[in-house]
């Protein structure tokens, strides 16, 4: 009886063990599936896909909307560098329908947002030439509507760009740098946060506002930081369709400042109107 009893107990532990290695395997394989894992926000199950590459040393992310119509953005991000970094802005922008251009630049300190403003404009400049390329860019866009995005440093680097195949800008949270010449002459908006510690409003984007001579207009966004919110995304979205898709609809999320800002300017050689 005992060993019977001996038996029974060590074929229980070896179908308990046999049990736990099947068991892991089929956990492993729902880990290691892309099936079964979580969604990632870089899918085209979520209406965009993403393409990744690099051009002449310069990687980007390239993301495009499964609506897309032809409008492009050229993202350029803060001191991180890494395009990583920027992925949220190119799936909020590929649900707007804009394809978005995603690319690094090596990071730097915040004592360093001059030379890292310098390198950024170097890249963007670079790819320039590969973007209005139709034989080398991967995918076909609208020439005539390409607009910038930049965010702290890359907002710096956005304002200093002299291209008049661009249609429209967008600068958010910039970092203000002194005696460096205002390039651009595209229709510019500028985002702040009222409580940016590291850009405040009146040191940074202000500033910037009161050198652009084109049309131009700023908008605060009411206790934000260092970021972009819904609020400051609306505008942004409704900038670009305006100028870079002659969108007029949008003309009402211009000029209706309500909820959300706590404070806007506008000065246009035109008057802003459908």
């Amino acid at each position: 009886m005992n060993k019977k009893k001996n038996a029974s107990i060590l074929l229980v532990y070896f179908l308990i063990f046999v049990g736990t290695i099947i068991t892991f395997q089929m956990l492993q394989t729902q880990i290691d599936s892309p099936e079964s894992a979580e969604p990632s926000m870089k899918t085209p199950k979520l209406g965009y896909s993403v393409i990744t590459s690099d051009y002449s040393g310069i990687e980007y992310d390239l993301y495009q909307p499964a609506n897309f119509s032809g409008s492009l953005v050229i993202l350029a991000g803060g001191t991180l560098g890494d395009k990583r970094f920027l992925s949220g802005w190119g799936e909020t922008l590929a649900q707007a329908g804009y394809a978005s251009l995603a690319f690094s630049t090596a990071s730097a300190s915040l004592e360093q947002v001059p030379r890292y403003v310098d390198n950024c404009r170097s890249n963007l400049q670079t790819l320039m030439p590969f973007v209005f390329d139709a034989s080398l860019f991967p995918i076909s866009i609208d020439e005539n509507s390409v607009s910038l995005v930049g965010m702290s440093g890359g907002g710096a680097t956005v304002l200093s760009i002299n291209d008049t195949r661009i249609k429209a800008t967008v600068s958010v949270c910039p970092y203000y740098i002194p005696n460096t010449s205002i390039n651009n002459t595209c229709p510019v908006l500028i985002i702040t946060g009222s409580n940016d510690t590291i850009c405040p409003p009146e040191e940074n984007g202000d500033v910037y506002y009161e050198e652009l001579k084109q049309d131009k207009m700023i908008i605060e966004q009411a206790e934000e930081g260092h970021d972009i919110n819904l609020v400051g995304w609306e505008h942004l979205i409704a900038w670009l369709d305006y100028f870079a898709k002659n969108d007029h609809s949008v003309y009402s999320i211009l000029t209706d400042i309500d909820y959300g800002i706590s404070g806007s300017l506008s000065d246009f050689s035109e008057s802003l109107s459908p």
